[in-house]
């Protein structure tokens, strides 16, 4: 049985063989890829699909490991990645688009998912069922001490003031009638990265403050390409900016190793603008 009570995984992009290994190893799965870890809880900060070879595989052991894990008073959660997004986009129809006939939109959202590692494999098989799971996942969530989100973006401020308002604007874009351009902008929106790399934490106490929390966690910027090294060489989750913020985009579809890693420790120096 796992000891630590939180845990955490990034950037999956389709890659669902390392997936399942890193489950099994850390003791989450058994052989049959069913949940073992009883009252654990384990969150996914996005972006599930695209890029690697099966992101419906993905998607659908996700999805049966957070029924099971609930039935057995643990947690999987997963949070809503930039490529969630534009597979929504591509794939779910608009009420109106705002600037362009429907059409002309879906095509235009087609290729930006398609562009970005979409695999038309993954569209052949997508049902009702798994773009309504998807549209349901929220942008932000609070496990404790840890702010969870996918992008290392401000962006967030722009959806609301706090986590929960945040996902109930983000629900509502996805919320039949779904409009296009709504989608548009939050998937801009939540491309952007590098908001807390620049300086010692002064950004992301600054963000805590504002959303609670004394750590980010985030994937979305693989931790290779920040750090120059081969992929094969990271070691697991990078914490950064004096500790406030912890990627754990590890560049599995770079070739790099799936970590399912625990939260990191907090900093014991309360956020700017968050009681101590």
């Amino acid at each position: 049985m796992i000891d630590q009570s939180a845990y955490a995984v990034g950037d999956v992009h389709g890659c669902l063989a390392p997936l399942r290994d890193a489950l099994a190893r850390g003791g989450f799965v058994d052989g049959d890829d069913r949940w073992i870890a009883g009252n654990t809880r384990l969150w996914f900060l996005g972006d599930l699909t695209d890029r690697g070879p099966d992101g419906v595989g993905v998607i659908e052991l996700v999805m049966g490991l957070q029924e099971q894990a609930a039935e057995a008073g643990g947690e999987v959660g997963c949070l809503l990645g930039n490529h969630e997004l534009m597979l929504l986009a591509a794939h779910l129809p608009a009420a109106e688009s705002g600037h362009a006939s429907a059409e002309a939109a879906r095509r235009l959202f087609w290729e930006r998912w398609t562009g970005n590692g979409g695999k038309e494999s993954d569209s052949a098989r997508l049902t009702d069922a798994h773009l309504e799971w998807i549209a349901r996942l929220p942008a932000m969530a609070r496990i404790g001490e840890h702010l969870l989100m996918h992008a290392d973006t401000l962006g967030y401020r722009g959806y609301g003031s706090s986590v929960a308002e945040v996902n109930a604007r983000v629900a509502g874009i996805l919320t039949e009638p779904v409009q296009l351009p709504q989608i548009d902008e939050l998937t801009h929106m939540m491309t952007k990265r590098f908001a807390f790399a620049s300086d010692d934490g002064q950004a992301a106490r600054e963000f805590l403050g504002d959303f609670g929390g004394r750590q980010i966690v985030h994937g979305h910027s693989p931790v290779p390409l920040l750090l120059g090294k081969e992929p094969r060489e990271v070691t697991g989750p990078l914490v950064y900016a004096g500790g406030y913020a912890a990627n754990f985009d590890t560049g599995t579809f770079l070739g790099g190793p799936c970590f399912v890693a625990p939260l990191p420790t907090v900093p014991r120096e309360a956020p700017v603008g968050q009681a101590s």
